[in-house]
């Protein structure tokens, strides 16, 4: 009786008493049934997480514009443009004004004789006029021009051309081909050697082209660089 009893207060309490043996012989207690009647899960069970994949085409749009970006290539042409070294824009300067005083110079020579001879008329002084207004203004906004001039003016030394721009209101873009250099030298003003500058020349059969300004170790090696690709080039053709 007294088991009897222990039995009803256990499964009224929520525990089972039986047990069930496993292949190996060792009995496992039963988790205890719920509520609902059914049984309970083990503590000691592990949960397993379900993974849901995302939908492909959700992030097929972004796959396609990244491989697309990068699948553009860079045009060759906007590769490797190099300045001029910065001193070139004194050079520059020293330049005009040297020119302006020419100009200035021929204008009183003009005047002079024109005085002396009695030929100071209307037009005489209106040509004389006209030159010395330009030739000042043509000074004073010097700097400015050398300022955008030397902002727009590069070169490029590719494997098979050699790309020059320049100009500051017009502007000038020229690629040559290796195949039509004929040769290649250098020049150089006394201003141009007082600052350590040299002129690099590159000639073709119809025209010639320059980078306007390099250190003159640099104009050396350009010069023996652009040779060798000539003979490259022209030994493929």
């Amino acid at each position: 009786m007294d088991d009897w009893h222990a039995a009803e207060s256990n499964a009224s309490a929520g525990f089972v008493d039986s047990s069930e043996t496993d292949s190996s012989g060792a009995s496992s207690p039963q988790p205890a049934p719920t509520a609902s009647g059914q049984p309970g899960r083990n503590p000691s069970e592990s949960h397993a997480t379900v993974l849901i994949p995302a939908d492909p085409g959700q992030d097929e749009p972004n796959r396609l514009a990244s491989e697309s970006s990068s699948s553009v290539p860079t045009p060759s042409c906007f590769e490797g443009w190099r300045p001029l070294p910065p001193r070139v824009r004194t050079v520059w300067l020293i330049n005009e004004a040297i020119q302006c005083a020419i100009w200035l110079a021929v204008c009183g020579v003009i005047t002079a004789i024109c005085l002396a001879n009695g030929w100071w008329g209307f037009w005489q002084r209106l040509i004389v006029g006209i030159a010395v207004i330009y030739a000042v203004l043509e000074l004073v906004s010097q700097p400015l021009q050398t300022k955008y001039m030397y902002a727009f003016t590069r070169f490029r030394i590719g494997e098979r051309d050699l790309a020059t721009r320049k100009g500051w209101l017009f502007r000038n873009s020229t690629t040559t081909p290796y195949t039509r250099v004929q040769h290649v030298d250098t020049k150089q003003n006394p201003v141009q050697r007082r600052f350590g500058l040299t002129t690099v020349v590159v000639h073709t059969a119809a025209d010639e082209h320059e980078i306007a300004a390099l250190d003159t170790a640099e104009a050396e090696r350009i010069v023996a660089l652009i040779t060798e690709r000539v003979a490259v080039a022209k030994d493929d053709l």
